[in-house]
């Protein structure tokens, strides 16, 4: 498997100052628009959605993602598969 932290993401999805739910179903709108084999690198400060909506939804989907925390700001990347 590739490393999701060395590769540039094809599309970014910012929702810093977004709560929950919308984090995860931003992410999820615009996974269903993307390619198989693209990724999408969510921006967000809200730690829920870190630690249990995205990687929910990514497990659901059987998408690897990864987390990058820089400052408050996290980076979790999502790799489109199916």
């Amino acid at each position: 498997m590739e490393d999701l932290t060395l590769r540039q993401p094809d599309e970014v999805l910012d929702v810093r100052g977004e709560e929950c739910p919308v984090p995860e179903m931003s992410a999820s709108k615009k996974l269903k628009k993307m390619k198989v084999g693209q990724m999408l690198e969510v921006l967000t400060d809200h730690e829920p959605a870190v630690h249990v909506t995205l990687p929910s939804l990514c497990k659901s989907l059987g998408y690897p993602f990864v987390v990058i925390r820089d400052n408050g700001l996290y980076k979790v990347r999502i790799l489109k598969v199916k």
